[in-house]
């Protein structure tokens, strides 16, 4: 049976880090050869090499005078006979070598299953790295362990990792961000990412960022051509208006939390696209009706709604939002040929069939029974049964001119 490397049981339970408590020692079968020697036996001998991750086969002999080197064996090695002949033809010295294991050579994933108690089954190494910040999303059965499991983290993903934070259940219900507690590190939380070739800054303790999504952002940008004119109803620090801005588009972006307006703007100047994207910080519900109100000529190609756990509860104010446009009449019109936007709505489900729960969600509020030319995509698990869905569908005139039924004729308003 192969040797197997453990850090010592000693540290089982620890909340403290020490260091020091990880190291262990083992001996190993070893050949004491002349360093000219060792490319011939590495060859001859490779099924024979101890070969464990992170430890190198060969080590300088302890006497810094000696030309000698040290190949390490694995412990249940048995040397053929034509192995046995070149061992001695090479005049090498069969020796028992000791092996020092310390914590810098456990991986976090080792360390963390020696420290927590074993009855806890699941590992918590995972974050997402948002500039020089890990996030991480710890569960109950590891917040005893916490501190330990931040000081962990940092030691083993530095110098790229500066600063630890675990996110906690409470949620800001106006500015829909998490709260963070710091675990390990520098309490910075002011950090810059890069995302498709656009930079943000941000402060993480005060606006939602998820790097996780930077594939949805991709996607959903590919779409949209230049020129077009985009509604950024919940526009965060700018991951889709500014990528959208940079294709050619004409952004409208809105944010209800001022700090995340403030880094909108600033995200915007940093990219180069302050004159591509009108920043806006006001109640998503008025946002729309306000833009057509104070443009006549503005009609939207696309609006975003990327608030997955009440974005549906804001499909309300599509309706009847274009019966006061200029120039539609109710006396005057009996069909209004308008450019209605494409809406892309995110949100959450639970359900065993996410999409077409999501559809459900979206037809529930428009009040419709079908919708045209829809599409449903699953964007990811955010935990599980839980999905994060995005619907796009074409915003129905039916819903568009709710109250007022036009008559008498018909006008294109946008070609």
């Amino acid at each position: 049976m192969a040797l197997q490397f453990n850090p010592p049981q000693k540290v089982r339970g620890m909340k403290i880090l020490n260091r020091e408590a990880f190291a262990v020692n083992y001996k190993v079968p070893a050949l004491k050869i002349d360093a000219q020697f060792c490319s011939v036996i590495l060859k001859q001998l490779s099924g024979c090499l101890l070969n464990k991750p992170r430890l190198k086969n060969i080590v300088p002999d302890s006497d810094k005078d000696s030309k000698k080197k040290i190949v390490l064996l694995d412990p249940t090695t048995s040397f053929s006979k034509k192995q046995k002949v070149l061992i001695k033809d090479g005049n090498c010295e069969e020796i028992s070598y000791e092996i020092v294991l310390n914590y810098a050579y456990w991986s976090t994933d080792q360390i963390l299953r020696a420290v927590l108690p074993e009855n806890i089954p699941e590992v918590t190494t995972a974050f997402e790295a948002i500039g020089h910040i890990a996030h991480m999303n710890l569960r109950d059965c590891h917040l005893d362990y916490k501190y330990l499991i931040g000081k962990v983290i940092l030691d083993k993903n530095s110098p790229q990792i500066k600063t630890v934070v675990n996110k906690l259940n409470t949620i800001d219900e106006t500015y829909r961000f998490f709260k963070m507690e710091l675990l390990a590190g520098e309490e910075n939380m002011i950090t810059t990412v890069k995302e498709h070739g656009c930079t943000f800054t941000l402060d993480f303790s005060k606006v939602y960022w998820n790097s996780r999504l930077q594939s949805e952002h991709k996607r959903l940008v590919d779409i949209f051509q230049k020129d077009e004119i985009v509604c950024d109803m919940f526009a965060g620090v700018g991951p889709f208006a500014i990528p959208a801005a940079k294709k050619g588009c004409v952004v409208y972006a809105n944010d209800l939390n001022p700090n995340s307006y403030e880094a909108l703007v600033q995200n915007c100047q940093l990219n180069h696209v302050k004159d591509k994207v009108h920043c806006y910080n006001i109640d998503a519900r008025l946002l729309l009706k306000h833009l057509l109100k104070n443009d006549k000529c503005l009609y939207f190609d696309h609006v975003i709604m990327n608030l997955p756990a009440t974005a549906v509860e804001f499909l309300h104010v599509f309706h009847d939002l274009y019966s006061d446009v200029e120039g539609v009449k109710n006396d005057v019109f009996d069909e209004v040929k308008l450019k209605l936007p494409k809406i892309h709505c995110y949100c959450f489900s639970k359900a065993h069939d996410p999409i077409k729960d999501a559809k459900n969600q979206v037809l529930l509020q428009l009040g419709v029974m079908n919708l045209e030319n829809c599409t449903v995509h699953n964007v990811r698990n955010v935990a599980p049964r839980k999905h994060m869905v995005c619907v796009t569908f074409q915003l129905p005139q039916c819903v568009a001119f709710a109250q007022h039924r036009v008559a008498g004729g018909s006008k294109t308003l946008r070609k």
